[in-house]
């Protein structure tokens, strides 16, 4: 129903808009306690053990199989978001000997965290695999991984999402430290990242969250795949009508770090003000890119993501149709575009141009509008080149991108109906 509506809105309203289906993960829980809490005490030793409820105080029981194989001895456990802090003092057959460093009170089915920890656990559960049918079945633009740990994680849901008949594209978030061990191979295999602030401020000390938001940013620019930020980004304004100073200041360093998404949670599913939420979030966007908009310029990416002789053809003409854009003061960079692989690759270089990406496949212009400074374009002209190139010139006045006189930067794979990668960049003046 809900997947319903927003494709009925983005009709109505004649925009793309990209569903994003969030795959629970594996989360591991405190079972069933005594009387349903228990206040842990400092310097307290205590036991974890698998078992889903609580027959002796002195141990806590954990929903979790693997625990004495994956943890060791000095290692930090965590529960109830980070508010609960515990040491490994020793690992035995059935159970793990903790002390307890921070303490407090404890209650039923609580998160519970190993940030030192490479689990064994998988990153697809039972739930997971049930729900990636129903949105492949639906159709859902972009399915996005919890609890990822390495690139072998990623290519597991790849796998089945093939197995199923799709090629959705998959995000992974990263909220793991071990993920961030892994996280230039990470972002080679995934369609995209995710920073998931939430349980990465819990793995780690709050106090890293912003370094590392800078360096999965800086994994995903070199792999040449989008970023999302995530997480109290606006999160006062789940209960008042303005944002905080602070909040302001962390939205516009998420578009100062180099994100293509900046993404709301809980302000808006479940929020007093998500529209307010929406409409400030898009403002404070709007007004950083119009005061620190600067290009990078080619020798500085040149030399930093992409080797000298290993340039491919497409990324040769995004960087020619970024240059032509700027020294022409273009209006717009038009991509013909099959997959939308070009557009991807113009966006890289943040052009300070928009970036118009045509192409005959809906769900290529949806999965478009997570991509930085691309706006996808449905023609069912596609492949009729002369056709195309006709209607060109009206349609992006009727998009209100251009008037006549403009100058226009255009890629195509040529011959278009014969699937060609983009090998052709042509200047257009509209007449």
């Amino acid at each position: 129903k809900n997947i319903e509506s927003i494709r009925r809105a983005s009709a109505d309203l004649g925009r793309s808009v990209a569903i994003l289906q969030d795959l629970q993960g594996p989360k591991i829980r405190v079972g069933r306690l005594i009387g349903g809490s228990q206040e842990l005490q400092n310097n307290e030793t205590l036991r974890l053990r698998y078992g889903v409820e609580q027959d002796d105080r002195a141990v806590i029981p954990i929903d979790y199989r693997g625990l004495v194989h994956d943890v060791k001895a000095g290692q930090r456990v965590m529960m109830d978001d980070g508010l609960l802090l515990l040491q490994v003092l020793e690992v035995q057959e059935e159970s793990v000997l903790v002390t307890v460093l921070e303490g407090g009170l404890l209650k039923n089915r609580k998160g519970v965290n190993f940030p030192d920890s490479k689990l064994s656990i998988p990153a697809m559960t039972d739930k997971d695999s049930r729900d990636l049918l129903f949105g492949i079945a639906n159709r859902v633009d972009y399915v996005a991984l919890s609890f990822v740990q390495d690139p072998a994680d990623i290519l597991q849901v790849k796998n089945m999402i093939k197995a199923l008949g799709s090629d959705v594209p998959v995000i992974a978030k990263i909220e793991m430290l071990p993920a961030l061990e892994h996280i230039d191979a990470i972002a080679e295999v995934a369609d995209a990242l995710m920073v998931a602030r939430g349980d990465l401020g819990v793995e780690a000390n709050v106090e890293r969250v912003p370094n590392l938001q800078k360096k999965i940013i800086a994994a995903a620019a070199r792999a040449g795949k989008p970023v999302i930020i995530a997480t109290q980004m606006l999160e006062s304004m789940i209960t008042n009508p303005r944002a905080s100073l602070a909040e302001v200041a962390d939205v516009a360093n998420g578009v100062l770090d180099g994100a293509d998404c900046l993404m709301l949670s809980g302000e808006v599913a479940s929020g007093r003000y998500p529209i307010e939420c929406v409409t400030r979030m898009a403002s404070i966007i709007e007004q950083v890119e119009a005061w620190t908009f600067k290009r990078p310029s080619p020798v500085s990416i040149a030399d930093s993501s992409t080797k000298e002789g290993n340039w491919e053809i497409h990324e040769s003409i995004a960087v020619a149709a970024c240059e032509s854009a700027d020294t022409l003061k273009a209006k717009a960079i038009v991509c013909m575009t099959l997959t939308g692989a070009i557009a991807k690759s113009i966006s890289r270089w943040r052009p300070n141009t928009p970036i118009i990406a045509i192409s005959p496949r809906p769900d290529v212009t949806r999965r478009l509008a997570l991509v930085w400074g691309v706006q996808g374009v449905n023609n069912e002209s596609f492949y009729n080149a002369d056709s195309l190139v006709q209607e060109l010139p009206k349609m992006l006045k009727e998009l209100g991108i251009v008037e006549s006189g403009d100058v226009v930067v255009m890629t195509a794979g040529i011959p278009i109906n014969h699937m060609k990668p983009t090998n052709m960049i042509k200047i257009n003046r509209i007449p």
